[in-house]
């Protein structure tokens, strides 16, 4: 009987900030914004956490975790990170806006890319205020992502310019914000509709609540921009503004290979996270040629069932899909050490080459 592996779910968003009042340090699950717990939404409302959070729910997010920091630079993000490890999942992370100035920001952005690596997240990081123009954009990116915001990671994404909208504690006042909060929700949204696969990008990627943008980018600088791994934010006539561009920030290294698209990027986290979760019961069996074919079926039951759903590229399941377990990928060393090894491939729907993931369980080593 094949036992079955269960898809982790893609859209839990975790915002760090500040806040007017409450404990430090503590995760907060919100499943809406303003539908309940009036209490718990007032300590983040007039503050720029309130204003992510806002944008995520308005924008189609459905779960959040938020934690209220002491200090937006390391020293209070690295504790507000910590707490984060109470939460059973996250898969997108916010940082604090007003961390995106200060002279700390790289190395707050390579401590949350480092969180997002251990947790099989990803980042989106909010561009400094002083990115107000194309030519400012490039000018900062000349020497690479690392350089300008501290990571080229493929589990992070940066989106600008950032949005304009009414500013809810000042009447009249019309401000810019960063857009990572409405991003989160415009990822939910099309995780939801299309899965994790699909591309949270395009004409059905509106971002909902803004009013503009800080400024406009042409063609020329949208391609230019890409080509460093920055996601663009668009405006045409009669339109709010969408997401243009679904890039991580691995996308400016000529290395990157299969890491410069978020999609692919989510896909395989989702399904290294998904597997390793759907796996954990290897740990009590034999790990022998038995336990292999078991762990063969499993897994690939779970990729058909994607293949079926539009996850991946291919016409045929041999096309879109493999998996391996066998004496090949798991060493004789690896056995005694209790380790099972599965190679899984899959061909992204874009682009259509095989990504190929090497996942690790734990069994019984043979015995002696």
């Amino acid at each position: 009987m094949t036992r079955p592996i269960e898809g982790v779910g893609t859209n839990v968003a975790a915002f760090v900030g500040l806040a007017e009042t409450g404990p430090f340090d503590t995760p907060d699950t919100f499943d809406g914004w303003g539908t309940d717990e009036d209490e718990l939404f007032d300590r983040f409302r007039a503050r720029p956490l309130g204003r992510a959070l806002k944008s995520f729910f308005e924008n189609g997010g459905m779960s959040a975790v938020a934690v209220r920091v002491a200090d937006a630079g390391i020293d209070g993000v690295r504790p507000g990170l910590e707490a984060l490890e109470r939460v059973d999942l996250v898969n997108l992370l916010v940082l604090p806006a007003e961390s995106a100035d200060r002279d700390d920001a790289r190395e707050i952005v390579a401590e949350a890319v480092a969180y997002c690596g251990r947790r099989r997240a990803m980042l989106l990081v909010d561009p400094p205020s002083t990115w107000t123009s194309a030519e400012a954009m490039t000018a900062a990116l000349a020497d690479g992502a690392v350089t300008a915001v501290g990571t080229a990671s493929p589990n992070a994404a940066l989106y600008a310019p950032r949005l304009r909208r009414a500013d809810p504690t000042q009447v009249g006042v019309i401000d810019p914000y960063p857009a990572s909060g409405a991003v989160a929700g415009v990822i939910a949204r099309t995780d939801a509709a299309q899965g994790v696969w699909a591309a949270p990008a395009g004409q059905e990627a509106e971002l909902r609540g803004a009013d503009d943008l800080e400024f406009l980018l042409e063609q020329d600088d949208v391609r230019e921009l890409g080509a460093k791994g920055v996601n663009a934010l668009r405006r045409f006539p009669g339109r709010r503004p969408i997401v243009w561009g679904a890039r991580t920030l691995a996308a400016g290294d000529p290395a990157a290979g299969e890491w410069k698209y978020v999609p692919v990027r989510r896909t395989a986290l989702f399904l290294e996270e998904s597997i390793e979760r759907g796996l954990q019961w290897t740990v009590f069996e034999p790990n022998d040629e038995p336990l292999w074919r078991e762990v063969r079926e499993s897994v690939g039951a779970f990729l058909h069932d994607l293949f079926r759903a539009g996850a991946f590229h291919g016409h045929s399941a041999s096309d879109a899909y493999f998996v391996r377990c066998d004496r090949e990928t798991t060493t004789q060393r690896e056995r005694a050490a209790g380790e099972l090894v599965v190679l899984v491939g899959f061909a992204p729907i874009r682009p259509a080459e095989f990504v190929v993931l090497r996942i690790r369980a734990r069994a019984l080593p043979p015995a002696e």
